[in-house]
């Protein structure tokens, strides 16, 4: 047991956080400076209240649950909205065990989630796993092309679904309503991660949605940039889904918590009543404003740093709130951590490859400044080389299934001895929580550095 240090960590810890960081380019999407109005009001013990009568219940709605999920549902475009209160992952868990049954293969890119990888355990599904685009000297997964998904259908014609991350933690996406419209040619499901675009319905200055395609699933994380409160998130069918409401309805109650939040799930009804008012509407255009005059007087500056920005032919699936920035010849982990602890300036993640922060419907005016201030007068920070996490973009050799390495026996190695076996963990780059290795994979030797001084693997 660690020594104890403080009577209350976490507390202690919070509040040292939010002394010591004067903006916060991160999640959750109202960024510590602004949630909607309705949901400030809720925010007291008078309102932690959970499935009480008059209250109805998340599992089985049929009172103000199930009408504040039509509504979402009504305003973002699709046919069923489902409250989540384990984030986005029990959604995306969720529709796998509607789409999947143990020894369907599923078509998945690298880039998927590690909620993807439970879910594969969950279901018994076979991964059949592909590389998406990569941005080269940017450490960026890319759009998954639609040529990309036919050329893997016709080598698999057996896939049952398809799993998406679109737009990518940095905020790239894919030409979904093409994708959608192959897989449906093809029967095959299509289930999107679309944790990271959730204001995308509310304004037709961001990309489409997915809820509005021939998409079977898509599931966002509210909290991520639309205000609701942290683990908040909401899975939809959209219009013309193939998948049964009633059968999403049973796999979630199979994951989801039974004792919900009615913090977090009025945060999703104050969060969309938000967005779709008068002022939410205004807010959200001011946001999308700033973040524009950020990105336009960035590009003036007298910097070493360089802003991602796509190029034209990527520009209709990408999504300018995301600032991912480089330093040439410097690891992001470097100066995203100086400019932390120098500038107080709080970034979403840093990689050898730069720096990520966002911005969520909380953006204010001062905000921008305060960020081009702090790199107009950063220095150039000592160089530290990028080391290119190669093992991100291997081709996986699959063993077993991920459900087989789970429940096999196993046995633990030191990771100098691992080369050749097959992991029974699963080894992540995170954030955003992309896998390097995953149970039921042998483990090749560009694998051994990323991997912990030991290992489980299948005995």
């Amino acid at each position: 047991m660690p020594a104890v240090t403080s009577q209350a960590p976490l507390i202690e810890a919070l509040t040292h956080y939010q002394t010591h960081h004067r903006r916060r380019f991160h999640m959750p999407g109202h960024m510590g400076r602004f949630i909607p109005p309705a949901l400030n009001d809720l925010l007291s013990l008078n309102y932690d209240l959970t499935e009480l009568d008059g209250l109805d219940v998340l599992s089985e709605p049929t009172g103000c649950i199930v009408e504040a999920q039509a509504q979402m549902a009504q305003a973002i475009g699709a046919a069923h909205t489902f409250f989540l209160v384990n984030g986005s992952s029990v959604g995306i868990q969720a529709a796998m065990l509607t789409a999947l049954k143990p020894g369907d293969k599923v078509l998945l890119p690298r880039n998927v989630h590690r909620s993807v990888l439970s879910g594969l355990i969950l279901t018994g599904a076979n991964p059949v796993w592909f590389l998406p685009e990569w941005l080269p000297g940017w450490g960026l997964w890319g759009q998954v092309a639609p040529e990309e998904v036919t050329r893997q259908l016709d080598q698999h014609p057996d896939i049952k679904a398809l799993i998406l991350t679109s737009p990518t933690y940095e905020g790239i996406g894919s030409d979904i309503p093409t994708i959608a419209a192959i897989c449906r040619a093809r029967n095959v499901l299509l289930i999107i991660d679309e944790a990271h675009g959730s204001l995308w319905p509310y304004t037709d200055r961001l990309p489409q949605s997915a809820c509005t395609t021939l998409a079977d699933a898509v599931i966002q994380s509210i909290h991520k940039t639309a205000g609701s409160l942290t683990q908040s998130a909401a899975a939809h069918l959209p219009k013309g889904s193939r998948m049964d409401p009633h059968q999403y309805q049973q796999a979630l109650n199979t994951l989801q918590t039974t004792s919900p939040s009615y913090l977090l799930l009025a945060s999703l009804d104050a969060a969309r009543t938000y967005l779709t008012s008068p002022e939410g509407q205004y807010r959200l255009d001011t946001v999308l404003d700033e973040v524009t005059r950020l990105r336009e007087t960035f590009f003036t500056l007298n910097t070493p740093f360089q802003l991602f920005h796509p190029s034209q032919a990527d520009h209709s699936y990408w999504d300018p709130t995301k600032l991912f920035l480089r330093l040439p010849g410097a690891s992001g982990e470097d100066w995203g951590t100086n400019l932390e602890q120098t500038a107080q300036l709080a970034f979403e993640s840093v990689s050898p490859y730069g720096t990520l922060y966002q911005c969520g419907i909380g953006l204010e005016a001062d905000d921008i400044d305060f960020f081009l201030n702090a790199f107009s007068a950063a220095n150039h920070l000592p160089s530290l080389t990028p080391k290119i996490p190669e093992s991100n973009w291997l081709t996986p050799i699959v063993k077993m299934t991920p459900r087989d390495a789970f429940f096999t026996e196993k046995t633990t190695v030191n990771k100098q001895a691992a080369t050749n076996l097959i992991s029974a963990e699963t080894v992540v780059h995170c954030p955003p929580g992309i896998p390097v290795l995953m149970p039921g994979e042998q483990i090749q030797p560009e694998h051994i550095e990323y991997l912990p001084e030991t290992l489980t693997v299948v005995n």
